[in-house]
């Protein structure tokens, strides 16, 4: 029981981390992929934004072949989604990023 409540606690706290990224990333108008974000939190890619909503802010977070987010229509990205052409796109160069604005 305790392992499964410490398993339960550790990926929650993955995923509060995982919402400070998406509203810092949102509130500087940066993106990052998928698989920079993930590596960061410690979450696959792949399902890293399963379940959470296709917000603005969330937009932010963006397939590295195509620089915009995966199944949102372009009516519900963040208006200021390509403002800035670098998109972080490794775990590395996300955490540096993080150091300097978080």
């Amino acid at each position: 029981m305790e392992k499964r409540r410490a398993s339960a606690d550790a990926v929650a706290n993955k995923h509060r981390h995982l919402e400070a990224i998406v509203e810092l990333l949102a509130k500087h108008a940066q993106r990052a992929t998928y698989g920079a974000v993930g590596g960061v939190v410690g979450l696959p890619a792949r399902s890293l934004m399963s379940g959470r909503p296709r917000s603005r802010a969330n937009s932010f977070v963006v397939a590295a072949s195509t620089g915009k987010p995966t199944g949102y229509a372009p009516t519900e990205y963040d208006p200021a989604l390509e403002s800035r052409a670098e998109i972080i796109a490794t775990p590395e160069s996300l955490t540096r990023w993080l150091r300097t604005r978080g």
